[in-house]
């Protein structure tokens, strides 16, 4: 009597596994701010019509993932027709002005957002340092070493900068939104000078709020000037 109520059990649910009262017919999307929603709702749609037990968060992710600015994704059925998605979204690191057009980059150099026409104005609202065109297009090394430094300031420190350069992977400097320039150097001990920048832009002590450079190349021993 038992094996037949397992067998029984087993037949339910494989025929909601696979039944179209089941059907997958909304897809609600949150967490997403530079990916649209129009760009999400592209990607998923093939899902709609799917039933929807067969719809794993392993598919979505997979398909959300085309877009660089997605991170991770996690998703949660809500029988019987919806699909809730929660983005995770890669930050914005840096911004370059190319043409008429700005670009958002992630840590690891990829362009996560492209504003351009009456979009552009959109990419205001966002505190992202810039870097120059000429320093993402001449020298892909250079320019890997200065979003991997922005990437590694926390957000508030981050959204101090209003630019950062570089002339090679050992020199990055950052210039903050007072015109004060921070010598970072190379990317190695990112932590370290994370940490001790951040206590720096914390400080009201005249040496740190007087000085034009604050060199933290070596972060234990930070120099101002």
């Amino acid at each position: 009597m038992l094996g037949g109520a397992f067998l029984a059990l087993v037949a339910t649910v494989a025929t909601l596994y696979f039944s179209p009262l089941l059907a997958l017919r909304s897809i609600e999307v949150s967490g997403n701010d530079l990916l649209t929603d129009a760009r999400a709702q592209e990607l998923v749609e093939s899902f709609y019509g799917e039933p929807l037990p067969q719809v794993s968060t392993a598919d979505i992710r997979a398909a959300l993932e085309q877009e660089n600015v997605v991170a991770d994704v996690h998703s949660r059925a809500e029988l019987p027709h919806t699909l809730h998605v929660e983005i995770q979204e890669h930050p914005p690191v840096a911004e370059v002005h190319e043409d008429e057009a700005v670009l958002f980059y992630n840590d690891a150099g990829e362009v996560i957002r492209e504003f351009r026409g009456t979009q552009v104005m959109d990419a205001e609202g966002y505190a992202t340092p810039e870097v120059s065109a000429e320093a993402a297009l001449e020298d892909e090394a250079v320019f890997a070493a200065i979003v991997s430094v922005l990437g590694q300031l926390p957000e508030s420190a981050r959204e101090q900068m209003s630019a950062a350069s570089a002339e090679s992977i050992d020199s990055v400097q950052l210039e903050l939104a007072d015109e004060r320039v921070v010598v970072w150097g190379s990317d190695d001990r990112g932590e370290e000078k994370a940490a001790v920048l951040e206590a720096i832009l914390a400080s009201s002590a005249e040496d740190f709020a007087e000085a034009q450079i604050i060199d933290i190349s070596t972060p234990s021993t930070p120099v101002t000037r």
